[in-house]
């Protein structure tokens, strides 16, 4: 990717500048963070260039977080790039680690994909903050992307947790070399605004040192040498902690770590203030708060870049300050929800604002909604593909559409994935539900009939493999149907760990390899239809996007024996 290049800032100019995943790059080499692991899925793709030749791809997000978790522990700061369905697998040990501790600084950076264009579903990962109670950033736009990076890591050691910095923003497109449009001041001064509610905000050299656990040098039943020992380069992790119970982790951590959160939050430099004129004040985060920068219309407005916890004192003062409030977000209404408290606030929840992704137009509406005193109106009608001029079938070439439509014609349930196979549930129609990557095998084994489980070799990597191993283990009636192309062909063709050797070791699946001969593919399965239990069958086929598989034979590692 080209390092500079003309962009569109989003007000009808170009501005030189550097692209978002220059930014990441740059910022990860200053921050020295030699551990950089990802998870490939739109939007958060597009960012994995800037982690450069040694990052790796983690089989799920889950593990991608427990290597994080573990280099953090021995003293060495590491980076997770999921995108924000990714963040749900990784919620386990991320609940876990804010009371457990950590050592060297852990970022997830979440990518959200609004009005989902690659996604199966839309969420709010600013959700994560209140619930695993760990610090949530929103940089407003690529060039804040740096000043968000350098808070979190500096939060993350001094509270010895995980933070998540939030994108809305997308890496391929969007780039500033310069402020967004109208915010002359990227901190609050204590005469701006504030009414008396906040200090200056400073950023990540205000925040406070990283917190003692009262760590003893030899702890009870030990023999008082530890590799992880605080003060090796950055902190590693600090044994100490496990003197509390689980109760008093939860009570150090809500006493110590919370408050410094919510000091940083209100010191942060990503919380800035334009200010206008008039009674309608914005509160505006993310990319939708560019958007209201953009347009100038003259209105005070509040960024905010702290979503967990929100700068409290900050919002209050602003408003204090004005006689209604627009709150601005996407996709969800986390921060209106938790201002609904006050009186005339509007946004999505008052129906003057869309849920999901949001655009220009749709703020000046409700700008102009408020002005007249007019009622927001209906709500827009469900997007149908046939409103989208893209079509998102399965490919003409693909090499198993022969599969697919043999399996529709078996007139039986079908689970399919969310890899590929989700497209099947349009051209050819072979597939009824798609729920989560990964997801088939243990669905389809829920049927009230022996039914088909469509799935990708990535997808049974990444978490099928558990729905097939409960499958036999509990002798369910299901036909696994494993499309086997040796890539992920919808993240952008990464490389699939052959897993063959561990089919074999589990099951007893039967290969075909495509192109075949229809009545061949049809005849075989309705073979494995008859026969109870498990039935696997290993379809394989090239992706004329991508070629042979990229994996080499031989590369699955076998333990040596005793």
């Amino acid at each position: 990717m080209n390092g500079e290049r003309e962009i569109d800032g989003g007000d009808g100019f170009g501005i030189r500048g550097l692209a978002a995943v220059d930014v990441l790059k740059g910022c990860l080499e200053e921050l020295n963070v030699p551990v950089r692991i990802y998870v490939p899925g739109y939007p958060i793709t597009d960012a994995v260039p800037a982690l450069g030749e040694g990052a790796w791809m983690a089989i799920n997000e889950k593990v991608a977080l427990e290597v994080a978790l573990g280099s953090s522990a021995s003293g060495r700061r590491s980076i997770v790039l999921v995108k924000h369905l990714g963040v749900n697998l990784l919620s386990d040990p991320l609940a876990i680690a804010p009371s457990h501790t950590i050592g060297a600084g852990l970022v997830v950076l979440a990518g959200e994909d609004v009005g989902p264009r690659g996604s199966q579903a839309e969420m709010d990962v600013r959700n994560y903050g209140p619930l695993c109670e760990v610090p949530v950033l929103e940089p407003a736009s690529p060039f804040l992307l740096g000043s968000a990076l350098r808070e979190a890591y500096a939060l993350s050691e001094a509270i010895r947790s995980p933070a998540i910095v939030r994108t809305t923003f997308e890496f391929g497109y969007e780039a500033r070399s310069s402020p967004p449009t109208g915010a002359d001041d990227f901190a609050f001064s204590e005469d701006r605004g504030n009414d008396g509610g906040s200090a200056a905000m400073g950023g990540a050299e205000n925040l406070p040192a990283p917190m003692s656990i009262d760590r003893q040098e030899d702890l009870p039943g030990s023999s008082g040498i530890s590799a992880f020992r605080p003060g090796r380069g950055l902190a590693a992790f600090d044994r100490s902690i496990w003197e509390m119970t689980a109760k008093g982790r939860h009570q150090r951590h809500r006493t110590e770590a919370l408050p410094a959160m919510m000091a940083a939050s209100s010191g942060s430099s990503l919380n800035f203030l334009r200010e206008g004129e008039g009674e309608l004040g914005i509160i505006a985060s993310g990319r939708p708060a560019r958007i209201a920068l953009d347009l100038k219309m003259g209105l005070s407005t509040l960024v905010v870049g702290f979503s967990h916890p929100l700068p409290w004192e900050t919002i209050r003062g602003f408003v204090r300050g004005h006689d209604r409030i627009l709150v601005v977000e996407e996709p969800a209404p986390f921060i209106e929800g938790r201002l609904q408290i006050c009186e005339e606030i509007f946004g999505k929840l008052t129906g003057h604002l869309p849920w999901g992704r949001m655009e220009a137009k749709d703020l000046v509406r409700a700008i102009e909604v408020m002005a007249s005193g007019e009622g927001p109106g209906s709500a827009p009608k469900p997007e149908r593909f046939d409103d989208r001029l893209a079509s998102k079938n399965v490919c003409d070439d693909c090499p198993f559409r022969p599969v697919y439509e043999a399996v529709r014609d078996l007139s039986v349930p079908v689970a399919g994935d969310a890899g590929c196979s989700i497209r099947a549930i349009r051209d050819p129609p072979a597939v009824d539900v798609v729920y989560g990557l990964g997801s088939s095998v243990a669905v389809a084994s829920g049927f009230g009939e022996k039914g088909v489980a469509l799935i990708g070799d990535y997808a049974l990597a990444h978490s099928g493999l558990l729905g097939l191993i409960d499958s036999i283990v509990h002798d369910r009636d299901v036909l696994v149907v494993l499309l086997n192309n040796g890539v992920a062909a919808m993240t952008g063709g990464q490389s699939v760990p052959d897993i063959s050797p561990m089919l074999e070791a589990i099951g007893h699946p039967r290969t075909i390899d495509l192109p075949a001969d229809g009545a061949l593919i049809e005849r075989v399965l309705s073979e494995e239809m008859k026969r109870p239990g498990v039935s696997l069958l290993v379809a394989r086929g090239v992706c004329p996007r991508f070629g042979r598989p990229r994996f080499a034979e031989g590369r699955t590692r076998h333990l040596p024996g005793p």
